[in-house]
């Protein structure tokens, strides 16, 4: 059944926020839930979970259809272990093994009569049942599979305790849950916030087979590339529907702006006419009639808004005032340290790097690897290092700071960039913020006060206006909203300099990248081209079982070698998937044919007890076989 969504609207006060929404939403069907920041997306999300009431409209779920919503930031806060938090989930699974469990003692027990048998053995067959439609037999397996996939393969999770984890682990461990739960419904607000690389593409793969309805709020536009097929875009209080992913999203909307604007152009031309035809002829005895059809023609129509393409509206774009020379950075076996409550421990060591002017390096690494420490040791914010690092002659350099320290808090907006370029006059300062969406009284605002993508936005500025030859940012496209991360890649992406970013945004890496970093604490990797290439890259490198660091230019023998290997690693991964796949249908069949067995035998003891071992151990065998089959279709997934 699908979910239909009908004429909705919601207003907070005098404030509208949504107005005459429709969505119909098939089963299954991936919908990535798009808008600028304060568009309604996750007081929609409130509304379709039950959370908040709405004004007008209508909205049809299944009947009895589970709906889970991820929040930003859920917090779980429990004393119980991990395991025992997951395991609540299925309590009423645990309760039918239980009573299967004492069901068997009872069987054992030789002092029953034969009617009393047979009917613990109906009893048992009937609890046996319910506990494998409930997926009982899976649970350790899934359990497993959602919690590694997530993150916490490394964890005791039967003895870690949940109100021990981090912040950011409360908020992947309750999404763990939500998946383990598998509501007929999903809701997601920013799902891969907290999330490494490898976690996001485990997870973008795992919900692409999700059984059910997904509505996803999200600015990563990578993970809304790989999973939707659907596309809603919430502008100016209405919603607008476009089939396919994101790429496909940004190509029809340019489309629709092309063509609203022509007939807008056109409807404006043809009033144009009329108005002047009226001008001319009112006054007139001879054709003061037919200016007055004219003018009740124009009356009739009904005007046109002027389409508006959003993603344009903020515009980034970053000069230099001379180029630099040809070598911009060298890094000689560096070392990042960090003080830990008064004691320097160190993140990483053996860093190497060299990078040349016009180059668009990205650095990536799991979190806590040391990426934005490597950041501010070389804007000489951070001291604490070992080994050498120089930049070239010329090299001017502007630095993005993710948590925006830079800014003056107690400054107002307008005084944050007038104090820093004193000789501007105020109105053109005023016209520069207005590129970055700083009009009327905004201007006035309190930095203090800003949101985080105002901030992000205000930083981008003065940026744009030192016109360094060496732009090193960390999270850029953290708290911008979609319009202004495209206005950021395209700024970077035509800079004439340099550029050292660190960023989680795959969308981002893939669009401006020339070259990605990968920091670990044993050193630094280089691999020619964007994130894409990279994963291209990592899957022939784990083929070769080599670490050898790559080169910046592959040659074509090197390139055609790892062609050849990557071709090899997906015919040898799909024809083990095959035999798996196999594997598991003939055990299903005999695991059938076991039970059948068990349900004919009756009241014989003996032979119950020896199908039934001889079942479990089946099982055993078949939850090991879903294990593989994930992890190859993982990897195979990766590869191509």
């Amino acid at each position: 059944m699908p979910m239909q969504i009908t004429s909705l609207s919601k207003s907070f006060g005098v404030d509208l926020i949504l107005e005459n929404i429709s969505m119909n939403i098939a089963d299954n069907e991936k919908v990535g839930l798009i808008g600028a920041n304060g568009a309604g997306k996750t007081t929609l999300l409130r509304i379709i979970s039950g959370e908040l009431s709405y004004d007008s409209g209508s909205i049809f779920t299944p009947k009895d259809a589970e709906i889970g919503f991820l929040r930003q930031n859920a917090v779980d806060d429990t004393t119980n272990t991990m395991w025992e938090d997951v395991m609540s989930i299925f309590s009423d699974v645990t309760s039918l093994e239980q009573e299967m469990r004492a069901l068997e003692n009872k069987m054992a027990d030789q002092s029953l009569s034969e009617d009393e048998r047979s009917d613990v053995m109906n009893a048992y067959s009937r609890v046996s049942a319910a506990f494998e439609a409930k997926g009982g037999f899976d649970i350790n397996t899934k359990i497993k599979t959602v919690l590694n996939g997530m993150g916490f393969d490394g964890f005791d999770v039967k003895n870690k305790r949940v109100n021990t984890l981090s912040g950011g682990e409360k908020t992947k461990f309750a999404f763990a849950k939500l998946l383990l739960r598998s509501p007929a419904v999903l809701l997601l607000d920013e799902p891969t916030n907290h999330l490494d690389f490898r976690t996001m593409q485990w997870l973008e793969g795992y919900l692409k087979s999700y059984r059910g309805m997904i509505i996803a709020v999200s600015h990563d536009r990578y993970f809304l590339d790989s999973l939707c097929d659907t596309i809603y875009e919430i502008e100016r209080n209405k919603c607008t529907r476009y089939g396919g992913n994101y790429s496909a999203y940004l190509d029809a909307k340019e489309k629709n702006y092309e063509i609203e604007l022509r007939h807008y152009e056109a409807q404006q031309e043809e009033i144009k006419k009329l108005e002047d035809y009226v001008a001319r002829n009112k006054a007139r005895a001879s054709t003061a009639k037919m200016a007055k059809s004219k003018q009740k023609a124009i009356d009739r129509i009904e005007v046109i808004e002027k389409p508006v393409l959003m993603n344009k509206a903020c515009r980034f774009k970053f000069e230099l005032e001379y180029p630099s020379y040809k070598d911009v950075l060298i890094c000689e076996d560096m070392q990042l340290s960090v003080n830990a409550g008064g004691i320097l421990r160190t993140i990483a060591q053996g860093i190497n790097i060299d990078i040349k002017r016009g180059e668009k390096v990205a650095i990536i690494g799991a979190n806590g690897v040391g990426k934005s420490t490597l950041l501010k040791t070389l804007i000489g914010i951070n001291t604490n290092h070992g080994g050498s690092f120089e930049f070239g002659r010329n090299v001017e350099t502007s630095y993005y700071d993710q948590e925006q320290k830079l800014l003056h808090e107690k400054s107002t907006v307008l005084d944050e960039v007038w104090n820093r370029f004193p000789r501007m006059d105020e109105s053109e300062v005023r016209t520069l913020l207005g590129t970055v969406l700083f009009t009327d009284e905004d201007v006035y605002k309190e930095v203090s006060r800003l949101s985080g993508g105002e901030r992000a936005r205000l930083m981008m500025l003065v940026i744009m206006l030192e016109r360094a030859n060496t732009l090193l940012l960390d999270e850029p496209t953290n708290h911008l909203d979609l319009s202004s991360k495209e206005a950021l890649d395209s700024a970077v992406k035509d800079f004439e300099g340099t550029v050292i970013l660190v960023s989680h945004d795959r969308y981002f890496l893939n669009k401006t990248a020339d070259r990605i970093l990968e920091l670990t604490p044993d050193g630094i990797t280089s691999y020619n081209g964007n994130y894409n290439d990279y994963l291209d890259y990592k899957n022939a490198s784990a083929l070769s079982a080599q670490s050898v660091q790559a080169k910046p230019v592959a040659s074509a023998a090197e390139e055609y070698e790892a062609a050849k290997r990557k071709q090899a690693n997906i015919k040898n991964l799909t024809k083990k998937l095959s035999a798996t796949e196999e594997k598991i249908e003939q055990l299903e069949e005999n695991i059938d044919s076991l039970k059948k067995a068990i349900s004919d035998a009756g009241a014989d003891y003996g032979k119950v007890s020896e199908l039934y071992a001889e079942c479990e151990k089946s099982e055993e065998e078949l939850n090991n076989l879903y294990e593989l089959w994930n992890t190859l279709s993982v990897e195979l997934e990766s590869c191509q």
